[in-house]
């Protein structure tokens, strides 16, 4: 073991001289000759008014302390290396509660001379001791070790348990829509089969009750349960009766545990009855069950960036709906609105870009598009973008709002007072495009009406009408 010095000064006191305390600690085996023979050496400074006799006990245990941490850590670190496995299992801690109980200590000497504290002192471990500690903890790490594969294996053994258990269910529910089959008469199951697909008639043509009512009979006499509760869900989907078909997603669930589909219908009726946490975790359970399932990962995506604001994790979600569907138009708009949210515009713009061909009569894509240019300052390509989305839809006050912030960046106020009324034409109670329209008044230098436009907005609760009231108050 080498020499090793630790120093270190303290103040206490902007007055005073400094004094020392000087170590000197030898350490060996009681047989010599060990590589863990060294001096450990400890040098303390600090200020102090007075220095008397009375305080040695306080430089002892500093002086102490720190040779022994010094002491102890090395022969934790010996223990530790002489151990075959290296006591993996063994914390550094629990090494030196080790250490502490096979060193013994000394004082040889010490003296306090003018301003030095002295100490000579010696740490003593037997040999015999030490080989005798590293053999059981070497004995502890083994055991620490097999309990540990004996709980992996236990674990493991309980995963396959319950793999089982699910297969079996699964099996049984087979068998006995086997059973099912057989018993039904040619005559009974070509009925069956017509009204399946009348029922399916009536849901894609969107007479929902009927459909009900045709898959509620059905289950009445508990035919293909299954595939009638998944149908009859989607009914009640669609006339937004929410808990009923959230009821019979999860009963199809639990009818085939293995089937993706009744956990992704249930999740996107969580959405829609405000638990989106609990939708996430049914839209992940459908990926898990089928791992290209890209529906899945499309309203997940919708979840994580419309309800939650996890716009990394909806990004996620679309890049992998992207690779599933690479001629989807839809999957790079929904990509392009995750790059938008958050803040990578030139990357929204390409995926907006994309979606063009095929989406070039959807308004929110242009819309969408010209938010980004917005952001980036482009002002007149925003403006392009937000006219043509106005020109497929003329009656979104939103469109208006953010042409006439557009129209302002770049200095045409006329153009942007006209979006404004547009905008509080569609919607009067708009505080924002108040305020807006306001501060253009203003600046064309009609003061009574950009107050009574703050004045508005400032019943509405927008805090900047009354801001700007003050201001124009106070000039």
């Amino acid at each position: 073991m080498p020499d090793m010095t630790s120093s270190q000064e303290t103040t206490f006191g902007p007055n005073g001289d400094y004094h020392r305390i000087l170590a000197n600690v030898a350490l060996y085996f009681m047989a010599g000759g060990s590589s863990l023979a060294g001096t450990f050496t400890f040098q303390k400074e600090h200020r102090t008014r007075e220095m008397g006799l009375g305080g040695i006990e306080a430089y002892r245990a500093a002086a102490l302390s720190n040779v022994d941490k010094l002491a102890l850590d090395e022969l934790a670190h010996f223990i530790r290396l002489e151990t075959p496995t290296g006591s993996a299992n063994l914390s550094d801690s629990e090494l030196l509660s080790v250490a502490k109980e096979l060193i013994a200590r000394e004082i040889v000497e010490e003296k306090l001379d003018g301003k030095t504290y002295y100490l000579k002192a010696r740490l003593v471990a037997d040999p015999q001791e030490i080989s005798q500690a590293i053999n059981i903890v070497q004995e502890i790490d083994n055991k620490i070790e097999e309990l540990n594969k004996a709980k992996s294996q236990a674990e493991e053994a309980l995963r396959e348990v319950q793999r089982l258990e699910q297969e079996v269910k699964l099996a049984k529910i087979k068998a006995e829509l086997g059973r099912g089959a057989e018993q039904q008469g040619p005559i009974e199951d070509e009925q069956l089969e017509e009204q399946f697909k009348k029922a399916k008639e009536l849901l894609t043509s969107g007479d929902y009750e009927g459909a009900i009512e045709i898959y509620t009979s059905l289950l009445e006499k508990n035919k293909r349960e299954f595939e009638a509760l998944v149908y009859r869900g989607a009914a009640y989907f669609h006339l937004m009766q929410y808990e009923q078909a959230l009821q019979d997603f999860s009963r199809a669930a639990e009818l085939d545990p293995f089937s993706p589909l009744p956990y992704h219908n249930r999740a996107s009726c969580k959405v829609k009855i405000g638990r989106a946490e609990d939708a996430i975790e049914d839209y992940t359970r459908s990926i898990e069950l089928e791992e290209n399932y890209s529906d899945a990962y499309r309203n997940r995506g919708i979840t994580y960036l419309k309800y939650l604001g996890r716009y990394q994790l909806a990004l996620d979600d679309f890049q992998k709906l992207v690779d599933l569907r690479a001629n989807d138009s839809s999957a790079y708009f929904l990509r392009g609105t995750a790059y938008g949210k958050l803040g990578r515009f030139e990357e929204a713009i390409e995926d907006y870009v994309s979606a063009l061909e095929s989406l070039k009569n959807d308004p929110w894509l242009h819309y969408n598009a010209a938010n980004c240019l917005l952001r980036m300052c482009r002002y007149s390509e925003a403006i392009d973008s937000y006219s043509k989305a106005i020109e497929l839809r003329s009656d979104v006050a939103l469109f208006y709002h953010n042409r006439g912030l557009a129209y302002a960046r770049e200095g045409f106020l006329e153009e942007a007072l006209e979006d404004y009324n547009r905008a509080l034409a569609l919607g009067p109670e708009d505080g924002k495009s108040l305020v807006i329209r306001g501060f253009l008044l203003w600046k064309r230098g009609d003061k009574e009406a950009a107050k009574r436009d703050w004045e508005r907005a400032g019943e509405l609760g927008e805090t900047k009408g009354i801001e700007f009231l003050n201001r124009l108050n106070s000039g």
